[in-house]
């Protein structure tokens, strides 16, 4: 078996634009893209091209300035044949579904469309990881590989399954979830084996797909527009520097012009979890930097997380942390 090509990396073609921010690394069986634009993109791609027609690529970035697929870092000479195959493994993703109407997008979560025809559109935003598995019809059925007839019908259903609902969206299955974590669990010196085992999994992964309802499984979250989307992302941003202070979610609403319940969804969407319970949860990690980096009383740490009494916060803190805080302290000494 080849080794894989030198660059270009067949399909998977970095846009010129890029290329005074990338580098590439040799890894077994693939190669690694690294695009770093200061205070914009710090973007890690690690390529598999597996047989003509398909490749799989894992996306670990950290998106300071929001990265959609209207403005690509990849380019696709003929964009209405690759299929794309998104799952998200941690972090969160934002689908605009129809102009200015957008998802959120969470970790097991699988959205499938074709590059071309997609008016529907995926983007980042802070730290993701996302496996993509791309597929080109075109170059997949032309090959002069002896493909069994059998993975090029499979092929061919389920693009004319995402041609004919443009966009899905559905929570992965436990046998798709369960063959993604076998693949990135598999390490192997030897590139061919590690190509192989991955070629293998993808097309498992392929054939699960194939065989699972598409159509019956698609998945229907709430939508927010992009106004209300900065609105809580400002509101995020503001609790984060005023920690002493409480806030009720009703007085939030009303100064920032947003209604309670969009308030409330919003942000457990946006950060999978409510509104009160990550304040809650960020004071006290901001607690404990403070704890451990600095020398102030526990009594001032009290009071600059928004606890008057210093007995309070010792409780709350030992609730939370498992131990006193004059106890975490002279642990991280």
């Amino acid at each position: 078996m080849k080794e894989i090509e030198k660059y270009p990396l067949d399909e998977i073609k970095v846009k010129d634009e890029y290329s005074p921010y990338k580098r590439y690394e040799d890894i077994p069986g693939g190669k690694k893209v690294f695009i770093d634009i200061p205070n914009m993109y710090n973007i890690e791609l690690t390529c598999y091209n597996l047989i003509p027609g398909l490749s799989i690529l894992i996306d670990d970035s950290e998106i300071k300035d929001k990265l959609s697929d209207r403005d690509d870092i990849l380019e696709y000479d003929n964009p209405e044949d690759y299929l794309i195959i998104n799952y998200i493994i941690e972090g969160q993703c934002r689908l605009e579904v129809v102009p200015d109407k957008y998802m959120f997008l969470k970790d097991k979560d699988i959205n499938l469309y074709i590059k071309g025809s997609n008016t529907c559109f995926f983007s980042y935003l802070g730290k993701t990881k996302v496996f993509h598995i791309l597929i080109n019809r075109k170059q997949f059925n032309e090959s002069e590989a002896n493909y069994h007839n059998e993975y090029k019908i499979m092929i061919s259903e389920l693009f004319e399954q995402i041609t004919e609902e443009n966009n899905i969206l559905f929570k992965s299955p436990e046998n798709i979830t369960k063959i993604i974590t076998e693949l990135f669990e598999f390490k192997s010196k030897r590139n061919i084996s590690q190509r192989m085992y991955f070629q293998l999994k993808t097309l498992e992964l392929l054939l699960e797909l194939f065989e699972y309802e598409i159509r019956d499984e698609k998945m229907y979250l709430r939508t927010y527009t992009d106004a209300q989307i900065r609105v809580v992302r400002t509101i995020k941003n503001s609790l984060s520097r005023n920690i002493a202070s409480y806030i009720s979610l009703d007085t939030l609403s009303v100064s920032y012009g947003i209604n309670l319940t969009t308030l409330k969804n919003c942000f457990r969407d946006m950060y999978g979890k409510p509104l009160y319970t990550w304040y809650k949860e960020y004071k006290f990690y901001r607690a404990q930097e403070l704890i451990k980096n600095t020398d102030y009383p526990i009594s001032k740490i009290a009071n600059m997380i928004g606890y008057k009494s210093s007995s309070k916060f010792a409780q709350a803190f030992k609730k939370e942390m498992g131990v006193l805080p004059s106890s975490y302290r002279k642990k991280k000494k």
